[in-house]
């Protein structure tokens, strides 16, 4: 991940702890309910915890992954009883290979680089097993190389990261986009499911 973006996190943590902990991504907790299976469960980017600690309270085996380590130790002071560590994509070195049933990646793809993007969406991949489904959401960004608060944002080809998942032997089961009520910001939420065989999973868009 981008450092300027994990330095500002890193400056941030606190701020944003006390501002995210009564924020609920009601949507992401909906298609959850309607797409996950049983099993172990990865947040990826799960900054304080927040949905670490939702999953974990609906009876997931869960880990949380996240780039800032000042984040993380917000995480760990809220929910002592939860498994976190520090990690980044795009490669996630640390994770292990087809060990998760089910994976969110909230809030984090647009923070990474064009020359990330296509390694990090494999490393997703990578980490699922056969069969797992992974929720993919993040801000739609119009401006190249725009910052917030040091935080970069990237525009990102919704095509581009479907066919990226679909080499990869995933499915796209939905796509949808929403505008935050609060912060009137542009989301897309995507659904894949790793399936079998790579035949099962060809490109959507030429």
């Amino acid at each position: 991940m981008d450092t300027q973006t994990i330095e500002a996190y890193n400056r941030e943590a606190e701020q944003i702890s006390l501002l995210h902990r009564n924020l609920f991504p009601e949507r992401l907790y909906q298609l959850s309910n309607q797409f996950f299976n049983s099993g172990c469960l990865i947040d990826i980017g799960c900054g304080i915890g927040r949905d670490t600690a939702f999953f974990y309270q609906k009876g997931f085996e869960v880990i949380g992954v996240d780039a800032s380590i000042e984040m993380l130790r917000q995480a760990k002071n809220l929910h002592q009883e939860i498994n976190f560590i520090q990690d980044a994509l795009p490669y996630l070195s640390s994770i292990r290979d087809e060990y998760f049933d089910n994976l969110l990646c909230s809030a984090v793809l647009m923070h990474l680089s064009d020359r990330s993007l296509s390694i990090a969406i494999k490393n997703l991949c990578r980490i699922l097993k056969t069969e797992g489904t992974a929720i993919i959401s993040f801000r739609g960004t119009k401006e190249k190389n725009h910052r917030e608060n040091g935080k970069l944002y990237q525009p990102i080809n919704l095509s581009q990261i479907i066919n990226i998942f679909s080499s990869e032997k995933f499915n796209l089961i939905l796509s949808e986009s929403e505008t935050e009520k609060v912060r009137n910001h542009l989301w897309h939420n995507l659904v894949f499911k790793k399936s079998l065989c790579l035949a099962d999973a060809a490109p959507i868009f030429p």
